[in-house]
């Protein structure tokens, strides 16, 4: 670690902030795939949606429905994380060009350290290669000097209301470029378990659960709840209920 520091403190500022933005504009173009991907798969699951609306399956509506409402915030994270990339691309052009690393690196070093922590679990290549851009503009305020007091509240704020704006943006876009749900979207699944189905002993699988459950609560079940009560994800608890749904076990009333 001493090395690398040692090593990009030797580089000339200029090429430091050419380095940084290189892989900025290289995973805003990740994020873009997959955008594009997820996109994808939005028309896929609303396509379903409806046919199983319209064939009166409320079943599987119901559970394409919520399942598209998850992707949905996932494309809105990943949305948002790059317009906030563009933006921290923008500034540090402006700095490559100004040199006004004092006036402007701050919010950078935030927004960067923000979008890391979004992204860590949704496309963990990217946000190590974020830490590295951290890295090097870290180096930059080293060398310019550090923040004090006021300025690094001042650099939290700035960080902050871009990261929020983009979080906006985000929303409207997808607002405007996605259908509304043709389903009502709602986590009680109606449901009957067929009288012939034996839920087994202790120690059977997560559909085996899942059936006992539903006959437990009188054939009412809320996805979140029912996910919370086995310790499992609400995903886990609507591929389960269409595989049951699928061999016959369940069905809607």
């Amino acid at each position: 670690m001493r090395r690398l520091w040692s090593k990009l403190r030797r580089t000339p500022l200029k090429e430091r902030i050419y380095q940084a933005l290189k892989v900025l504009n290289m995973q805003h173009r990740r994020l873009q795939q997959l955008l594009a991907r997820l996109q994808e798969r939005d028309k896929e699951l609303f396509n379903s949606c409806a046919m199983a609306k319209a064939w009166g399956d409320e079943l599987h509506a119901v559970l394409y429905a919520n399942e598209l409402v998850e992707l949905r915030k996932l494309t809105k994270t990943v949305m948002a994380s790059s317009l906030a990339i563009e933006q921290v691309v923008l500034r540090l052009e402006t700095i490559e060009q100004l040199g006004d690393a004092m006036v402007h690196l701050g919010p950078v070093v935030k927004i960067i350290q923000g979008l890391k922590g979004q992204l860590t679990n949704i496309i963990p290549e990217v946000a190590v290669e974020l830490e590295n851009v951290n890295n090097v503009l870290g180096s930059i305020l080293i060398d310019i000097g550090e923040a004090k007091g006021a300025e690094v509240v001042a650099s939290n704020e700035e960080a902050l209301k871009v990261l929020q704006e983009a979080e906006v943006v985000a929303e409207q876009r997808l607002r405007e470029k996605l259908p509304e749900l043709p389903t009502p979207i709602t986590e009680k699944l109606p449901v009957v378990a067929s009288s012939s189905v034996s839920s087994g002993g202790r120690g059977f699988d997560l559909e085996e659960r899942i059936l006992q459950y539903i006959k437990d609560h009188g054939g009412e079940l809320f996805i979140s709840k029912c996910a919370s009560d086995l310790n499992v994800t609400p995903q886990d608890v609507r591929r389960a209920i269409e595989k049951l749904a699928s061999e016959g076990k369940i069905r809607t009333i």
